[in-house]
């Protein structure tokens, strides 16, 4: 069996070189389905230990392929590669030298955890049976990334068996890992909404359609969607993030334009959701003589842990860091996470890796957003000993 020291050894061995990458990407963030750069990093350190590999899937993605000494089950580990369109406010040396650019998210981390567990265990290769599938994902932050590496057969050639996914998380010690016990991330979908009227003068209301009044209308009796038809114990938001619409004081606008989106950490709710909102704008045409064009985009499902592969990734973290190390999360998050789709499609399990800067009062998305490097080494070693692991189990199910 493969020991945790042998682990940790190989990972140390590795490290400066890893920080050293991560500090490169931070420095040099590129957005979703721009990781050129980036992407060529981690294909040529593949390429330096012979790990083979495939470039430009979904545009930048790269996908490795580790087999090890005979058949056996694909246990895959996905990480996400791509940055935030902000600016950043961080102190450290490294920041961002692109405006509008930042590695806020800590995705620049997830690189190389990704990267370094890959050369850990493609030096183990000679000592397991069956492979290690390691996706690069571009674009998680629009969730447009997963799904179009799985269009482009990430889960193909060879199939999969399970697939681990993780994030780095501010809110939790260094040093440790989090876990939820079923839901992690909930859905995400947005929705473009174009209200129309009639226009004419402030003056002479009773001579036009007043959209923007409609507008504040709708807006108000969407919070009654999750307040009255959503059970209350299920968690859901409903939110407008941008309106538009109007030119003048004294002027009625023909039409106004909403942007809204919808989370849920249940897909009956979410259904039940996008009924609401087509049935309140049907009222909304009667009662407010308003016509309305409504866009809506499913974008990512609930992201669940596996029953079958979660206690295999979480007991893997508690044999490499200690058990007093490994914490359940109370709640799920109301964030989203793309690996949602490969886990609806894959046995998955998702953790957190501690990320917390002492004394930085921080979150992902953040502008003074910092990530305590020493998740490099706790992700990549519990990684490796989960993967491990889910080869060597008795069952997946």
């Amino acid at each position: 069996m493969i020991t945790n020291e042998t682990i940790t050894k190989l990972t140390d061995q590795i490290l400066d070189e890893l920080i050293a990458l991560r500090r490169e990407i931070h420095a040099n963030p590129e957005l979703g389905f721009e990781e050129h750069e980036t992407a060529a990093l981690v294909s040529a350190r593949l390429r330096q230990d012979g790990i083979g590999h495939r470039t430009g899937v979904a545009k930048t993605g790269v996908i490795g392929l580790i087999e090890g000494k005979g058949k056996g089950r694909v246990i895959g580990i996905r990480a996400d590669m791509d940055c935030l369109a902000m600016d950043e406010k961080s102190t450290v040396s490294f920041a961002s030298k692109i405006p509008g650019k930042a590695h806020t998210c800590g995705h620049d981390v997830h690189t190389v955890i990704g990267l370094g567990a890959a050369l850990v265990l493609n030096k183990l290769s000679g000592q397991f049976d069956g492979s290690i599938k390691i996706i690069f994902q571009p674009a998680e932050e629009a969730l447009d990334g997963a799904i179009l590496m799985i269009e482009e057969g990430a889960l193909k050639d060879p199939p999969l068996d399970a697939i681990l996914g993780f994030h780095n998380w501010p809110l939790l010690e260094a040093g440790t890992v989090g876990y939820n016990t079923d839901v992690v991330m909930s859905s995400a979908d947005v929705f473009d909404l174009t209200l129309t009227g009639v226009s004419g003068h402030g003056a002479h209301p009773h001579m036009a359609v007043d959209v923007i009044s409609a507008a504040a209308y709708f807006i108000t009796q969407l919070q009654t969607i999750v307040s009255r038809e959503i059970a209350p114990v299920l968690p859901a938001v409903v939110t407008i993030g941008k309106i538009a619409g109007g030119s003048a004081h004294n002027q009625l606008p023909d039409s106004v334009s909403l942007h809204g989106s919808v989370r849920t950490q249940n897909e009956e709710a979410r259904g039940q959701i996008r009924s609401a909102l087509w049935r309140l704008l049907e009222g909304l045409k009667v009662g407010m003589r308003v016509e309305h064009s409504l866009v809506f985009t499913g974008g990512t499902p609930v992201l669940r842990n596996n029953q079958a592969i979660l206690p295999t990734y979480v007991d893997a973290a508690r044999n490499m860091l200690g058990g007093d190390k490994v914490i359940e999360l109370p709640t799920p998050s109301m964030g989203s996470e793309d690996f949602a789709e490969f886990a609806n499609r894959v046995p998955a399990a998702h953790l957190r890796i501690g990320s917390k800067v002492a004394g930085l009062d921080t979150m992902i998305h953040k502008s003074n957003y910092e990530c305590n490097e020493l998740a490099i080494p706790v992700g990549i070693s519990v990684l490796c000993r989960a993967v491990l692991d889910l080869l060597e189990a008795d069952s997946l199910s």
